[in-house]
């Protein structure tokens, strides 16, 4: 990731390839020294990269949205707050020494890697990082704050106070971070333990000899980034001398490529197996339920409407009808009662002389 923001040439990439790298160097620090080491780094990386986030955000502001480095410079004249507290920023990521907070937590890492007996290739790839940490940081900086002034970028001016005071508060906290966790007083280790911190400045005479070593490598970073840049216009350097590499690094070791090839379209072919599936085998199987389904309710409600319906609508006109009859007769009326005992009676007498004769 840090050799991909050498040749990036938007602000904000180079910020974010720079991150991934940062993260890389967190967790490096939990594999080879514990928690306490990827967290300090962590802790102290959320403001200086906050502060550089920001930091773009305000040059971009200022120069009316454009972000390419290439067509920038000269800016620390139109914005002095926000070229002092973006250097302040790309001087704890590079990790320049003693002041920085940075220097402290990315100096715990490299040391814990070190001292880490199953190998020496993450000490290494730490160095390595380093270095290109700084190398793109200056290079960035140079393009847009010091490299001669773009003609044709129309009146950059200064931030509002809405960015500049946070940027300033950022600035600050990049700075004084670093004495929480310094070898002398490891204040922010000791908490994560829950150990007591204890002053100690012998341990600044164990780490000199690293930090000897990360200061050279900073130095060397960033020199060798002014002296390649300090007269670079558009074209990249870089991109002149070792074209094949810059191409590399630009088009991010092809990974985007590569994704695209493989995973991409592998997704597509994936997706277009499931809808010809979805449209010709469980569409199909969904519409024969669904017609399935559809002729039992036809059926069911054909048998409703035309027997149940009808032999209950038929039987219910029956018992009415018969209702109807017995109503006549069973009406509350005692003479009509008498009058068909009567009348049975005499039938009876009838019948029984009839029968007797």
């Amino acid at each position: 990731a840090a050799s991909i923001a050498v040749a990036q040439n938007d602000i904000n990439r180079i910020l974010a390839y720079s991150t991934v790298s940062q993260l890389g160097y967190m967790m490096m620090g939990l594999g080879v020294g514990g928690v306490s080491v990827g967290m300090f780094h962590l802790i102290t990386h959320a403001f200086f990269k906050a502060l550089l986030f920001l930091g773009a955000g305000s040059v971009i502001h200022g120069c009316h949205e454009e972000q390419d480095i290439r067509n920038m410079g000269g800016l620390r004249k139109y914005m002095p707050l926000t070229f002092a507290t973006y250097a302040v920023g790309m001087m704890a990521l590079c990790g320049v020494p003693l002041v920085f907070s940075g220097f402290w937590s990315k100096d715990a890492i490299l040391h814990a890697a070190h001292h880490w007996e199953p190998s020496s290739i993450p000490f290494l790839l730490g160095v390595a990082g380093a270095f290109l940490t700084a190398f793109y940081m200056t290079r960035q900086v140079y393009y847009v704050f010091f490299k001669p002034a773009n003609p044709a970028l129309k009146h950059p001016h200064e931030s509002p106070r809405v960015m500049t005071v946070p940027l300033a508060i950022l600035a600050v906290f990049a700075i004084v971070l670093g004495a929480i966790g310094t070898p002398a007083w490891p204040w922010f280790q000791s908490f994560l333990s829950g150990e007591p911190a204890q002053v100690e400045f012998s341990k600044l005479g164990e780490a000199t000899g690293l930090m000897l070593l990360s200061t050279a490598v900073v130095a060397c970073g960033i020199g060798l980034s002014f002296l390649i840049y300090r007269r670079a216009t558009n074209a990249d350097p870089i991109a002149k001398s070792f074209p094949s590499v810059y191409r590399l690094l630009e088009r991010k070791f092809f990974v985007d490529e590569f994704y695209e090839a493989t995973v991409i379209r592998l997704n597509a072919v994936l997706s277009k197996t499931c809808a010809w599936f979805d449209d010709n085998i469980w569409g199909g199987l969904v519409s024969l339920v669904s017609n399935v389904v559809l002729l039992i309710s036809n059926i069911s409600r054909e048998s409703d409407e035309k027997l149940v319906n009808n032999g209950f609508d038929e039987g219910c006109a029956t018992v009415r009808d018969g209702a109807w009859l017995l109503s006549k007769i069973q009406n509350g009326q005692i003479q009509r009662y008498m009058r068909a005992i009567g009348l049975a009676m005499c039938l009876l007498v009838i019948v029984l002389l009839w029968g007797c004769s």
